[in-house]
């Protein structure tokens, strides 16, 4: 009898109520019988009434938090938004401070010395691995005349090869045709300076003269093309053999060609006419 109560407990349960509550109910004719059948209703009933508030409590607490996370996501949203701008007005701070103090060295050293210089932009450059060859945006409706110098604050750069109204190609000094006369600032010793794909060096120097690592390699002005003074770069290496009459000294260039963006264009003044060759 009990096994068979326990196994249907809550059907029993079910019945047993549904016959009190018929009971009760046949016994409502009195104001004090209807009253003592709303209190056996709202005792029953009041466990329903928890459980009717609990769920609604649960179900309006996670409607909260539904609406709380899409906030919450919609606001980090913006925030990625803002940053991302935030980033990409600071990178474009940061090109901007870089180019003006690139720019403002530049042009105190155009400032510097009397001789008129024009101020160029790197537009192009040659493709061909034999040839070292830049673009720039100043031609001859800018007075640029072919032959005429280009430098750096850095040191010398190269000379102008040809000139269209508006662009002039610059054959650079490490073009493995230039050929610069120059000198170690030093002692006065006279190379010839050759580019070369590894980038510089100082060829024909006597095989008695006295160079050293470090030496000061600067333009010696012979022939008249490049002026005399300008720096060309350092002594980095020194090459002779016993058997060969002249010694080779590899150097350290002044100017980053890997890094130009700027250079100047030399105008010669009347009293350096010699300066354009054609």
């Amino acid at each position: 009898m009990f096994k068979f109560i326990n196994k249907y407990r809550l059907q029993f349960l079910i019945i047993t109520t549904l016959i009190v509550l018929f009971l009760l109910m046949s016994q409502t004719h009195t104001s004090e019988s209807k009253s003592r059948f709303q209190s056996v209703i709202l005792t029953l009933s009041y466990p329903l009434q928890v459980s009717a508030k609990s769920v609604a409590s649960a179900f309006n607490n996670f409607w909260n938090s539904y609406i709380s996370l899409a906030d919450v996501k919609k606001e980090n949203q913006l925030l990625r938004m803002q940053l991302l701008e935030m980033e990409e007005k600071m990178n474009q701070h940061i090109e901007n401070s870089v180019q003006f103090l690139r720019l403002r060295d530049q042009l105190l050293f155009a400032n510097k010395k009397i001789t008129e210089k024009i101020f160029a932009e790197i537009i192009g450059e040659s493709t061909d691995n034999n040839h070292n060859i830049s673009l720039i945006n100043r031609g001859s409706k800018q007075l640029v005349m072919r032959n005429y110098v280009v430098l750096r604050k850095e040191g010398l750069v190269g000379r102008i090869q040809s000139v269209s109204p508006f662009q002039s190609s610059v054959q650079l000094i490490t073009d493995h045709r230039s050929r610069v006369p120059a000198l170690i600032q030093r002692n006065r010793i006279r190379g010839l300076i050759y580019g070369t794909r590894e980038g510089l060096e100082m060829r024909q120097i006597n095989r008695h003269a006295n160079i050293k690592i470090g030496d000061r390699v600067i333009s010696s002005g012979l022939g008249g093309l490049f002026p005399k003074g300008l720096l060309v770069g350092w002594v980095k290496e020194i090459r002779h053999q016993k058997h060969e009459l002249f010694k080779t000294a590899i150097l350290d260039m002044a100017v980053d060609f890997n890094q130009i963006e700027e250079v100047f264009v030399i105008v010669p003044s009347k009293t350096d006419s010699h300066l354009i060759i054609d």
